[in-house]
């Protein structure tokens, strides 16, 4: 008898593979969607013909992957199901700031991708190399928090400190605001690497100011580190997308002009729709008198503002972005509300943001 889940839904041959797909002969009691596309893996004990066909099929038969995911969108429906258990569950919902801090605003919006959205999962086994990010639990397709907010934070360097970067002045105070809003860059050490260090090398003149403002907002006495290490003011939530398909990239030999070894991604793809949250907390400007509060709170919102509406529409948030993958085709649904300055407003554009600013 087997007591391995996989051992004995293994898939070995074209038929089996198509009765897991189909739900019959022993695979009739495997109803979770996203079960099927696990036990697909279990091919690769099999040969290059059964991978294949698990992935796609072949010339005569679609099956495997490709009809649950793209010819049939059986995944689709899984995810809608999903999604249904997460509002249940209150896992995807509005944020409450009623007892956050004066000045702490919540931004949210839906939205609708103009260009795929490509991720890389960190699933240890998959009958494909590029899975596309997906929740452990609900296997849902995502945009985790940390995309989010370094994908910002690199939109926001765009537009703020590349073109203060002849500027060291400018340059220093606008990177010290941004640390604020995102915390500690990444390779902030005594010799600075990665994130750091790159921003270190765009204005070299700067660094000395950047760390003395740093230090003065942070050490208070002499016996402090002499590199504060903060928490920044930004809270990213993930974003759940409603769909999924499949992408295939065929390499063609430059002689033949043929191509024998297609590569197939996991997409999130046009159209997909989910919500963006992210919100605000006041930390470092608590104990100003509300006027001096309230244009912090107005400045960091405003830059933020100009940073999203970058990443989403200029820049991308997807992996490969530098060709087009990852923006959005529009927003919908949005609110801004600022706690103790501004009530629950509604937007339909970044443009209508801006204008809540100041108000």
């Amino acid at each position: 008898m087997y007591h391995d889940f996989y051992a004995y839904y293994q898939v070995g041959n074209e038929q089996s593979i198509d009765e897991l797909i189909s739900g019959s002969g022993k695979y009739n009691d495997i109803l979770d969607t996203y079960q099927k596309i696990l036990l697909l893996s279990t091919a690769y004990s099999k040969g290059k013909g059964a991978i294949d066909y698990a992935k796609s099929g072949d010339r005569h038969k679609t099956s495997g992957l490709k009809v649950i995911l793209h010819s049939q969108k059986k995944y689709d429906q899984y995810i809608h199901c999903k999604l249904n258990e997460i509002k249940l569950l209150e896992i995807d919902s509005s944020i409450d700031i009623t007892l956050l801090p004066k000045g702490s605003w919540i931004l949210e919006f839906q939205t609708e991708l103009e260009k795929p959205f490509l991720s890389k999962d960190d699933i240890p086994f998959y009958i494909i190399e590029n899975p596309v990010k997906k929740d452990a639990v609900f296997g849902v397709p995502y945009t985790s928090a940390t995309t989010w907010k370094g994908n910002l934070r690199w939109a926001m360097m765009k537009k703020f400190l590349e073109e203060r970067k002849n500027n060291p002045e400018e340059f220093a105070e606008a990177r010290f605001r941004h640390t604020l809003l995102f915390g500690t860059e990444k390779g902030w050490e005594e010799t600075p690497t990665g994130w750091a260090e790159y921003i270190d090398r765009m204005c070299p003149d700067a660094q000395t100011l950047y760390r003395e403002i740093l230090r003065k907002m942070f050490n208070k006495n002499e016996n402090t580190i002499k590199d504060p290490h903060v928490e920044g003011m930004l809270h990213f939530y993930s974003t759940f997308w409603d769909r999924i398909d499949l992408m295939v990239i065929n390499p063609q030999d430059r002689k033949t002009k043929t191509g024998k070894n297609p590569i197939y991604f996991e997409i999130v793809p046009e159209g997909a729709k989910g919500m963006f949250r992210l919100l605000y907390v006041p930390y470092y400007w608590l104990g100003k008198d509300d006027e001096e509060l309230k244009n912090k709170v107005w400045e960091d919102l405003a830059q933020t503002i100009t940073g999203l509406k970058a990443m989403m529409l200029e820049y991308g948030f997807s992996a490969k972005k530098t060709i087009g993958f990852g923006k959005i085709k529009k927003l919908d649904s949005g609110r801004l509300e600022i706690k103790g300055f501004l009530p629950a407003q509604k937007f339909s554009n970044f443009d209508d943001i801006l204008g809540c600013v100041g108000k």
